[in-house]
This record gives C-alpha cells, sequence and structure tokens, in this order.
C-alpha cells in the first residue's frame, strides 16, 4: 500500500474536491445503532490500526455544503488516483443487471486474464450489492429497477494488477434520473466526478411487431453527454457503449459471431475495432442512431454487445420476475476492459490502441 496522505481528493458521491486527512482517527460504523462512531486509533499497535483503517470510514466535509452526510473508506486515498466508472442508460434498459454480472465476473476472477484481481474496497458496501443484487440474480431471479434519488455509489472495487492498486467506483442511477433535467436532481451528480463511462441501449426484440424502428432521441444519453460537455476536457473522457440483452439476437449476424466467442481472453485492440464497427452498423442499421452519439462525442470510444442474463424474464404464476433458466451472462466483462485499458488499468502498448480510430 502506497502511502499518499494530505493529497486532494475529488468525492465521487458529491463531487467536492478536498485534502485527504492525515490523522490516526477513524469512524467505524456501528450497525445496532445505524451510525458512524469516530475513534481515535493512534495508541493502539501497527497492525491494529493498519486492520481498523482498513475496515473504517472517513466523513467527505463536503465543503459545497449541498448534500446529505456521507462517507467514503478510509484507504480510498491510499492508492493510485480512483477510477469513477458510470453507467447512463434509459429505464429498463438493463444498466442494474448489466453491473451486477460485470461486478460479479470481476470478484469472482474474470479479469485474471489480464493479471488482475478484485476486491472489496467497502467491506459493508458490497455486503449490501452481494446481498440485493448479486445473490438474487445468481439465484435467476430478475432485480427490481434502481430506485429514484440515489446518490451513493453502488459499490467500491479495490483492483489489482500491472498498472497498480486503482480504486473502482462504480454508479448506478435510474434512468428517469439521468433524464430529468431538474437541476437539483443530485442523482447524477457523479457526472461531474466521472472519469469513464459506460452508455447502456437495449437490444430490441426481434419478435416484437410493435418497434418503432423510425430514429428517435436518446434522452438519457443526451443529457448526461451535453453535461459531460461542459465540463473540461470532457471529450478525453473514456466512453463505451454496451448494447445489452445481445441474446434477444443470439441467431442474427454479426450478434451471433461476438455471443459465440464468449469471454475473451487476450486484450486485442483491432478486435475490440472491429466488435465496435459490428455495433456501430447494427445500431444504424435498427434506427438507433441516437445512441451512437457517444462514439461521436468522445475521442476514444468502443461498442460491444453483451448479455448479462442469456434470456428474457418470464413471470411466474406468483408473478415473481424470473430467469427461468438461470442466468448466463456473456461477454459483460468486454465493456469494462476497454475502460480499464482506456484508463491505464490495464497498460501496455495494446492498451493505448484501445478505443482509437
Amino acid at each position: 500500500m502506497t502511502e499518499q496522505h494530505s493529497r486532494p481528493v475529488r468525492c465521487p458521491i458529491c463531487a467536492d474536491e478536498f485534502a485527504w486527512p492525515d490523522e490516526p482517527v477513524v469512524s467505524l460504523y456501528d450497525a445496532e445503532h445505524a451510525r458512524y462512531d469516530l475513534v481515535d486509533i493512534s495508541a493502539l499497535p501497527a497492525a491494529k490500526q493498519a486492520d481498523l483503517t482498513r475496515r473504517g470510514y472517513r466523513a467527505c466535509p463536503n465543503p459545497s455544503g449541498d448534500t446529505t452526510p456521507h462517507y467514503l473508506p478510509a484507504t480510498y486515498a491510499d492508492y493510485s488516483d480512483p477510477l469513477v466508472v458510470g453507467l447512463i442508460g434509459a429505464p429498463t434498459s438493463g444498466k442494474t443487471h448489466l453491473l451486477t454480472a460485470m461486478i460479479r465476473q470481476a470478484y469472482t476472477g474474470g479479469l485474471r486474464p489480464y493479471r488482475i484481481t478484485a476486491a472489496a474496497l467497502d467491506f459493508r458496501r458490497h455486503a449490501h450489492f452481494r446481498e440485493t443484487y448479486i445473490e438474487p440474480f445468481e439465484r435467476g431471479g430478475a432485480l427490481p429497477g434502481t430506485h429514484t434519488g440515489i446518490i451513493e455509489a453502488a459499490d467500491i472495487l479495490l483492483l489489482r494488477g500491472p498498472g497498480g492498486e486503482r480504486p473502482v467506483t462504480f454508479f448506478d442511477v435510474a434512468g428517469e434520473d439521468l433524464e430529468s433535467p431538474e437541476a437539483r436532481n443530485r442523482a447524477s451528480r457523479f457526472l461531474v466526478g466521472a472519469d469513464a463511462v459506460i452508455f447502456v441501449h437495449a437490444s430490441e426484440d426481434p419478435l416484437d411487431t410493435k418497434r418503432q424502428v423510425a430514429e428517435s432521441e436518446n434522452k438519457s444519453f443526451d443529457l448526461a453527454i451535453e453535461r459531460l460537455q461542459g465540463i473540461e476536457g470532457a471529450r478525453a473522457l473514456p466512453a463505451t457503449i454496451a448494447v445489452t440483452k445481445a441474446d434477444r439476437l443470439r441467431y442474427q449476424p454479426p450478434v451471433d459471431r461476438w455471443l459465440r466467442r464468449g469471454d475473451e481472453q487476450v486484450l486485442n485492440a483491432e478486435r475490440i475495432r472491429a466488435e465496435s464497427r459490428d455495433v456501430y452498423a447494427y445500431l444504424h442499421h435498427v434506427g438507433a442512431g441516437a445512441s451512437l452519439r457517444p462514439f461521436e462525442s468522445f475521442a476514444r470510444s468502443t461498442l460491444h454487445f453483451v448479455s448479462a442474463s442469456g434470456g428474457d424474464v418470464v413471470v411466474g404464476d406468483d408473478l415473481t420476475r424470473r430467469f427461468p433458466r438461470g442466468v448466463r451472462p456473456v461477454r459483460v466483462l468486454e465493456p469494462l476492459i476497454s475502460i480499464l485499458a482506456m484508463t491505464g488499468v490495464i497498460p501496455g502498448s495494446e492498451a493505448e490502441m484501445v478505443g482509437r480510430p
């Protein structure tokens, strides 16, 4: 672990920047009373200090004073620059299923081909994410949509690999909040501090005869891009477009070719470029040109076909929504791998070419 105290840190939740405190005091969460208690650990042996710090928190001072109290892991600033990744997409686009499958696969060794391991940086937050999303998903349950008004990160992982140790914070907010023009909506504030963005577009069901093929706007994408473009240097922000629910198109070219490949094992910029061309052509063909705006707005971007569940939801006699054959995620890590390559978490000359024209 690298000693990097009193460094400037941007809070991923409120987007304020502040000097990370250099003091032997941490906040420990008291589950019984649902509160954070300040604890002075200066008199403890070094091993105990390190253990409590790893499990403790620091309150964000929120210098702007514009949001509710929130906490970050006490070790958040002890590693290389944190990476904040946001998922953008309309309601029912499949953001939550994609993020759940992505974190599950990363946490269970899916990044090992790239010599990267994943661990929880915030133990409590990851336990909540696992109990609320991953475990029901593994049992074949369909996940509910994200509630509106959520400002907290979904999960914070610590990735360790050749590029060093990087905390990665994931945000998944409700599509309704992403489409809201309300200036005081704090749920989408993470965009101000985002280091990379995954835009999520749901593929259409080819059996749905009511599908509108005509070009239409993508409000989630449009509002997010306009807000991002108001930030200096936003064009350099790494972006990827994930076409979810691609299992609906498993027998249609070119989607069938990519789904048959399954999860990749080697980083290959030319292969990613080929998939990006195919996804671009698909979106253009089905009249979803508005969802291609991220490709036109950011200097480095990739496009991917993914399937978080492997099939569509079925509503049972008891009105529960389930995946009747369980879940079989396919290529869900590909958008994340592209992001990791474009942000230096995966280093090297091949990674440098990912997302470039």
